[in-house]
């Protein structure tokens, strides 16, 4: 496999004549013994291990300090043939999804991830909290509306309470994040509790490339090409024209605001949009940031045919955080609905949270700083949160929507005492990384508080500082003493340059509609449930996973 003055381990597992390891890689149940077999089992003292993709031989990593080498020492990733086709005709060829980072079109994806990270500095993202607090507060009132409602029919059989499936409750209100934050656009989902009909086309365009690229339908013609008069390829032009015509539509508008603006006409253009929900938002959105940055560093008028490419970063932007966020969410609540003592104490905080409060105890008849609500100032989400995001964070520990990576070296990179040529792919199972003992003390247990503390005076959940804060000589004194989580040995976004440039909207998004609806409600599983994780483009829970909402008292 590799040359014995690499130092790699060989593996002991037979592979197929065909298609090497690939069915463990691609095993459906990513816990299971045959995906395991081949990255754990396998590995080395130092976590590295060595299979075989089809005929091209490959190494894994498993040690977060080796994850961090491989995600810094190269951009490129090498694509897969059999899914490319798939994500440009959902995200488009030029994507930067689709852009491997090579030689060969390095400088384009510099060029589209610059343009992308100008929408989400820290500022921007803090601009958008007021959106996506309201659309959280949607939800929640919306499910209330529904509980009071079944607690007054007669007939209904569990009163006040209600019944959804968790992953469509979370695709709903992601899609209206997506609607305002990106396009300033409503599509009504948190408002109706449903799929609207252009909301229904946008989760149409993701949900059918994921039926696509599943191994099972990789060898099917009715799966892999378009051009079949099926059913399934009229559906998917209907609803991709469907997509591309509405964002299109509202870049015209857009770009009719901002030349407005530049002439000193000012004002706003609600032209074909309906209402003004849909006009232009005084506080912007990521697509007047996208345009804008495309203008001034082109330095010339945007016409009709130049709006291709920004429809290309909104879609990749979609299909990016859509699925794993809704994923990611519907997992939080499958954690406390089994931790009812962690649900308590989220609630507790989020209602805190949207109450204004004295920042430390009156002392010494000392003035006392207060702290606005997040109905007040929505961007003060993440200190007002500490404890709802480190559920967030150690959800997407245990449960990382996107549960692999890989990346190619151009030079051969040493990883304790190993030698990794050139060229290999090296892939980063992030699912077992996440639960490796090397990365996080007691890695397979649910547990909050390694990533936030209470403080001694105010007695609120504050973040942990790994650098500062471990105090290692009370280790062996106290069994019970849980580190401090090192947030560098999370990889949920990735790391690197090409590490997610939405992810601060991502975590700020899924802290904030986690903390309302546990604030109002109360999360139930349905008694008897058992999580089997399913794989598609991300690893997600079962198809059905019903959680039951009741009014919190």
């Amino acid at each position: 496999m590799f040359p014995p003055s690499t130092n790699l381990p060989p593996c002991m597992i037979p592979p197929h004549f065909l298609f090497g390891h690939i069915p463990h890689v691609f095993a459906n149940d990513p816990d299971g013994d045959k995906f395991r077999s081949i990255f754990v089992d396998q590995a080395n003292e130092a976590g590295i291990s060595t299979f075989w993709f089809g005929n091209k031989p490959c190494v894994s990593v498993l040690k977060a300090e080796h994850v961090r080498t491989c995600f810094r020492n190269s951009i490129e990733r090498p694509g897969n043939t059999s899914f490319a086709k798939h994500f440009k005709k959902c995200i488009g060829e030029e994507s930067i999804l689709m852009m491997e980072g090579g030689k060969m079109d390095r400088e384009k994806w510099r060029h589209h991830r610059n343009l992308i990270k100008s929408g989400f500095t820290k500022k921007s993202v803090d601009n958008m909290a007021n959106k996506v607090w309201e659309m959280a507060n949607n939800i929640a009132s919306s499910i209330l509306r529904e509980c009071a409602k079944n607690n007054s029919d007669a007939n209904q059989g569990d009163n006040n309470t209600y019944r959804a499936d968790g992953e469509d409750i979370f695709k709903w209100v992601t899609l209206d994040v997506f609607g305002k934050v990106a396009l300033n656009y409503s599509f009504g989902c948190t408002d109706t509790l449903s799929t609207t009909p252009l909301a229904h086309s946008l989760n149409y365009t993701v949900e059918d490339s994921s039926a696509r690229m599943k191994v099972a339908n990789l060898l099917n013609p009715l799966f892999q090409f378009y051009w079949f008069p099926t059913r399934r390829n009229r559906d998917y032009k209907y609803h991709s024209q469907n997509v591309h015509g509405l964002i299109r539509e509202i870049c015209r508008q857009r770009v009719k605001e901002i030349e407005d603006q530049n002439n000193g006409l000012g004002g706003s253009s609600n032209d074909g949009a309906g209402d003004a929900d849909h006009g232009v938002s005084k506080n912007g959105d990521l697509l007047t940031s996208l345009l804008k940055s495309k203008m001034q560093s082109q330095d010339t008028k945007l016409d009709d045919d130049s709006h291709g490419e920004t429809i290309q970063m909104l879609m990749t932007l979609f299909f990016a955080g859509y699925d794993t966020s809704s994923i990611l969410l519907s997992m939080a609540m499958w954690s406390i609905a089994t931790n009812p003592a962690i649900q308590q104490e989220c609630s507790e905080e989020a209602k805190r949270a949207s109450s204004t409060i004295s920042s430390s105890p009156p002392l010494n008849n000392c003035s006392v700083e207060q702290k606005k609500s997040l109905h007040e100032d929505s961007s003060q989400w993440e200190s007002r949160l500490a404890y709802c995001q480190a559920v967030i964070l150690e959800t997407s520990r245990l449960h990382p929507p996107v549960y692999s990576n890989c990346r190619a070296f151009d030079k051969d990179v040493k990883m304790d005492g190993s030698t990794i040529p050139r060229r290999t792919r090296v892939y980063l199972p992030i699912a077992l990384i996440h639960a490796d003992e090397r990365n996080f003390a007691r890695p397979t247990e649910f547990l909050p508080e390694r990533w936030v503390r209470r403080d001694p005076i105010t007695r609120e959940w504050i973040p942990r500082d790994y650098e500062t804060e471990e105090p290692k000589q009370f280790v062996d004194d106290d069994p019970t003493y849980l580190p401090p989580g090192n947030p560098r040995n999370l990889f949920i976004f990735s790391d690197g340059a090409r590490k997610c440039p939405g992810y601060r909207l991502a975590l700020q998004e899924s802290t904030v509609i986690f903390a309302c609806i546990v604030r109002d409600l109360t999360v139930d599983v349905r008694e008897g449930f058992v999580m089997q994780k399913r794989k598609k483009f991300a690893l997600a829970p079962p198809v059905e996973m019903p959680l039951i909402f009741r009014k919190r008292e």
